[in-house]
Parts: structure tokens; C-alpha cells; sequence
């Protein structure tokens, strides 16, 4: 009995292993070094548009928001059905309407083939705001996910084709009104944003 113990001990990490092993996804058959570095790069790449999206709407930077779209780029979000082109134009209306915006970016998942790539992220959104029923400021909250094609062209990734799903939303009254935030310690808009200066900075060495 003790040896019918001691076995299952030690069997124990090989069995977990091969389980491991067998839900490890596979690489794609063939695919040489080369191969899975740009298909890193790939991702790595996918994502950086991701959160520059996040970074164009807080920082209200309308170039950069253009700049994570194909012009053909068609987008489906909300009551919006149509071209990206045309709900950047929707989305600037409203970022600049409101006072402060946060948008955070997770579980982002990439599969890339080729110069394609299909994508899916979580976000979570906080918006400043006048108060809809009049008087004072309120806090509102979203969260959702975005599911995005991908294509790179020229070595460039931006995106082709986006669904936006809107999952959650909570709006609250504001303790303390923007006007009150102590100057010069939060963040700020295109193109006075500290962002803007301090990269300016680094890029010039």
C-alpha cells in the first residue's frame, strides 16, 4: 500500500506534464524561426494599435485615432453601423463634449495568418461629464469588448473591420467637480498633454 502511495508521488508531475503538454496550443506545422518571430512582431504590433486607440480618444488626438484605421476601415458599434472614418467624426463630438476620459485595454488575444490578423480586447471606459439631469458633473462607467480584422500593408497593421459590444454601463454623481482638481497634476488633452513634450524629448535623443 505504502509503494502503491509512493508511485502516485512520483508519477504525479509526469501526468500533470503531459496534461500540460497536450493543452498547450500547437505551432503552426513547418513554421520556421523566422516565421514565429514575425508572427510576434505581429502581435506585438496588433496591440500597439489597440492601446494607441485607447491613448487617441483620452489624449482626444484625432490623427492618431485616424491612424489605427484603414480608410476603407468599416466599424459597428452601438446604434454606429457604418464607415470607421465616419464614427471617428461621431466619437470626437462626444470626447470632446466630456471633461475627462480613461479608457483601459485588456485580455488582448491576436491570431495573426500572413498579413491578416483577428483580434479581441476587453475595455473599460470612465467619462467625465456634465450632468444629464442639470446641475453639477457625474461619473460615467462602460465596459465591453472590441473584435477587430486586422490587416498589414506596407508593414503597417491597422484595422479593417471593427465590432464594438457594449456589455455594462453605471453612472454616478461626481464627489468633487474637475474645477477643483489641483493645476498642472492631471492628465491633459492634444497637444499640452505632458505625453507630447516628454516624447518630443526622447525621439530628439
Amino acid at each position: 500500500m505504502r509503494r502503491r502511495a509512493l508511485w502516485a508521488v512520483a508519477a504525479l508531475p509526469i501526468g500533470l506534464a503531459a496534461a500540460a503538454a497536450a493543452k498547450a496550443p500547437a505551432r503552426p506545422a513547418g513554421e520556421d524561426l523566422a516565421s514565429r518571430l514575425d508572427r510576434l512582431e505581429a502581435k506585438e504590433a496588433v496591440a500597439r494599435v489597440l492601446n494607441d486607440y485607447a491613448r487617441a480618444n483620452d489624449r482626444v488626438d484625432e490623427a492618431l485615432l485616424r491612424s489605427c484605421f484603414w480608410p476603407e476601415s468599416r466599424h459597428h458599434h452601438g446604434g454606429f453601423d457604418g464607415a470607421s472614418s465616419d464614427f471617428i467624426g461621431f466619437a470626437m463630438k462626444i470626447l470632446r463634449a466630456v471633461k475627462y476620459t480613461a479608457h483601459h485595454i485588456s485580455n488582448i488575444a491576436v491570431d495573426v495568418k500572413g498579413d491578416r490578423a483577428f483580434s479581441e480586447c476587453y475595455y473599460f471606459a470612465h467619462h467625465r461629464r456634465d450632468a444629464k439631469t442639470g446641475g453639477g458633473e457625474e461619473d460615467a462607467f462602460f465596459e465591453g469588448r472590441y473584435i477587430d480584422r486586422l490587416e498589414r500593408r506596407g508593414g503597417v497593421w491597422k484595422i479593417i473591420q471593427r465590432r464594438g459590444l457594449s456589455d455594462y454601463s453605471v453612472v454616478s454623481p461626481a464627489a468633487t467637480p474637475i474645477a477643483s482638481w489641483p493645476a498642472g497634476q492631471h492628465s491633459g488633452r492634444f497637444p499640452d498633454d505632458d505625453y507630447y513634450a516628454m516624447r518630443r524629448a526622447f525621439e530628439a535623443g
